[in-house]
């Protein structure tokens, strides 16, 4: 994925109501947004069925397939990346 010409999707994950922690799994990297924030999580479209994602009411836990063999990246609001994931 970035700069090759790999198809990517993305997944935006908000914090509607209130400080909310997303952790990606199984790596623990974790960011805490405050109401309204979002990030977006950028892979391979087809490992998004794999995607698993867990709601409660102060976070969400994204548990992501294949570890070491895919690369994940998160982006800010304004699209810039801010951690790589494997």
């Amino acid at each position: 994925m970035g700069t090759d010409s790999r198809p990517t999707m993305d997944m935006k994950l908000a914090a509607a109501d209130g400080p909310a922690r997303i952790t990606f799994e199984p790596g623990g990297t974790a960011f805490t947004l405050a109401a309204g924030e979002f990030i977006t999580l950028r892979l391979d479209p087809g490992l998004a069925p794999a995607v698993e994602i867990a709601v409660w009411s102060n976070g969400i836990s994204v548990w992501l397939p294949y570890p070491g063999e895919s690369d994940y990246i998160v982006l800010d609001s304004e699209g810039r990346e801010v951690a790589r994931l494997w």
